[in-house]
């Protein structure tokens, strides 16, 4: 037990050794900005006859514009994935919100980004079965959404980033006219180019 207490207290001192003896370069945050995250999430659904919890991949992407090196206008869209069984075959849907937001920089390396906007429940391409004669595999809904995130850059090099974030989306739509609401979580991991 000693031991794997003192192990742990090393590599803490060499993970903050290593943090702060990287070389202090100029933020080269500029003009357009690109990045997409992969990771996983908890969403917590509320259906008007049934609550679900879901573990499943969480997606992000983002677009948009440097306004300063510290401060992002964007387009965001942001996924996650959760197994629906309400009408009709019980698929994977996509729980998602599409908004524009602001990402602002603490510091060189820890942010924050906000936004709010459409709020969507829609099908999942890879579980889509005989579209063309089903009605409900087809079907997107939408209502309002947001999201809130922060995160950590634990690599940088010129205008390349490597992040890791953790994400809070909300959205409230409309399934078949009942309203439905829910909340996910995810970790992820992300590159960005500036």
């Amino acid at each position: 037990m000693k031991s794997t207490i003192i192990t742990i207290l090393l590599l803490g001192m060499l993970s903050v050794q290593i943090v702060f003896a990287q070389d202090k370069k100029a933020i080269e945050r500029k003009g357009f900005v690109f990045g997409t995250s992969w990771g996983g999430s908890v969403s917590h659904l509320t259906f008007p006859n049934k609550k679900q919890t879901d573990f499943d991949v969480a997606l992000d992407l983002k677009i948009g514009f440097m306004l300063n090196p510290r401060l992002a206008l964007l387009l965001t869209s942001n996924v996650s994935i959760y197994d629906y069984s309400g009408y009709g075959r019980a698929r994977k849907r996509d729980f998602g919100v599409l908004a524009p937001s602001v990402q602002y920089w603490l510091t060189d390396k820890v942010w924050v980004l906000g936004g709010a906007g459409l709020g969507g429940d829609n099908p999942v391409l890879f579980d889509l079965k005989d579209p063309a004669n089903n009605e409900l595999e087809r079907k997107y809904y939408d209502g309002f959404g947001f999201i809130i995130s922060t995160g950590y850059e634990v690599y940088r090099k010129k205008n390349f980033v490597v992040d890791i974030k953790a994400r809070f989306t909300y959205r409230n739509v409309k399934i078949e006219n009942e309203d439905t609401s829910g909340v996910s979580t995810a970790i992820l991991v992300g590159i960005n180019f500036y």
